[in-house]
């Protein structure tokens, strides 16, 4: 157990200093790419503003392979150096002969001879306990050994990682139950979704489902793309703002969303005790919304302001705050592999 523990604090040591230059790296990164899109992309697309965002949480996820640590001990002064070398050691009395002058020979240095073997019969044998004039010098007790403070961070980080992947696991469960109550979508829809695909230049149409639960459209699973639609919302809108819906839909699969999502989620699990990390998962969802309604309303060729009043019809219209829209579903919730 010893031993273990041992090893757990070395490895929390490690961790620690880490953690440390990831915390301060990062939150530089994070301030000088913030000015730079605040600045000098103000006016660029939303596209290159997601992927500066997401190479940063990329080497959020690197970072600790290859960071640097820089660690406290370096800036603290030792305590008992120990003397630099030259400096002459006390002269050993035993190698003084009568009549003569001390031999200048270190205690720990080699003698001219062997040393001499005490005789087990001898006198020397007395000499064994030690004098009255000599204090008992109490012998060293063994210390248990005990958890760091750094190990104890180190546990409640891993069961903090823990729990947000049993998280996701549940919300995969969660949608891998919505989808097997969907019903598939008519014929008229389905040609509707493989006309915008066309125009999105995919090259599979994905799956188009029904879903009775009142929620906002969202796209799913990363081997075939599922498009999740509820049936309220598509009998609701008219053939204008439902070809805005299945844009912005299928402009996450164009993107490559439900892969690259991960990058940011995974950031934001790792570092869940870093605010600035979770802000740059909030920019990386922003900047890839942004480039989507862009996307979108190239295709459509409509403007701004109709593709804006669709919008919030959809988000107006959906009551529950789903955790299957698109965002959510680029956290892990993959449903085909349920």
């Amino acid at each position: 157990m010893a031993v273990f523990i041992a090893d757990w604090n070395a490895c929390a040591a490690i961790w620690g200093g880490r953690m440390w230059a990831v915390l301060w790296q990062s939150t530089l990164f994070a301030v000088v790419i913030a000015i730079a899109a605040r600045i000098f992309l103000r006016r660029s697309s939303p596209g290159v503003r997601y992927w500066i965002w997401q190479v940063l949480a990329i080497k959020l996820l690197v970072m600790p392979f290859w960071t640097y640590a820089i660690p406290l001990t370096e800036f603290v002064p030792a305590i008992g150096t120990p003397e630099p070398a030259g400096t002459s050691a006390p002269v050993a009395a035993s190698h003084m002969l009568p009549g003569s002058r001390p031999v200048d020979r270190p205690i720990d240095g080699p003698a001219d001879g062997p040393a001499p073997v005490p005789n087990a019969t001898g006198p020397t044998m007395a000499k064994i306990n030690p004098s009255p004039d000599v204090p008992n010098i109490p012998r060293a007790e063994s210390v248990p050994v005990q958890i760091t403070w750094l190990g104890w961070l180190l546990g409640v980080w891993g069961a903090v990682v823990t729990a947000q992947c049993l998280r996701i696991l549940w919300h995969h469960r969660r949608l891998a139950r919505l989808l097997r109550g969907t019903t598939p979508a008519d014929q008229p829809l389905a040609a509707l979704v493989g006309e915008a695909a066309c125009r999105l230049q995919l090259r599979r149409v994905p799956q188009v489902v029904l879903t009775e639960i009142d929620c906002s459209p969202f796209v799913c699973c990363i081997r075939r793309a599922v498009l999740v639609l509820p049936r309220g919302l598509t009998a609701n809108l008219n053939p204008t703002e439902l070809n805005h819906v299945l844009l912005h839909e299928l402009a996450h699969v164009r993107r490559l969303d439900l892969v690259w999502g991960w990058i940011g989620e995974l950031a934001r699990m790792t570092y869940f005790f870093h605010p600035v990390v979770h802000w740059i998962a909030y920019q990386i969802r922003l900047e890839r919304e942004l480039a989507c309604d862009q996307l979108a309303m190239a295709t459509s060729g409509q403007g701004a302001a109709e593709y804006a009043a669709t919008l919030v019809r959809v988000v107006s219209q959906s009551s529950e705050p789903s955790v299957f829209k698109t965002s959510a579903a680029t956290a892990g919730l993959d449903g085909e592999s349920a």
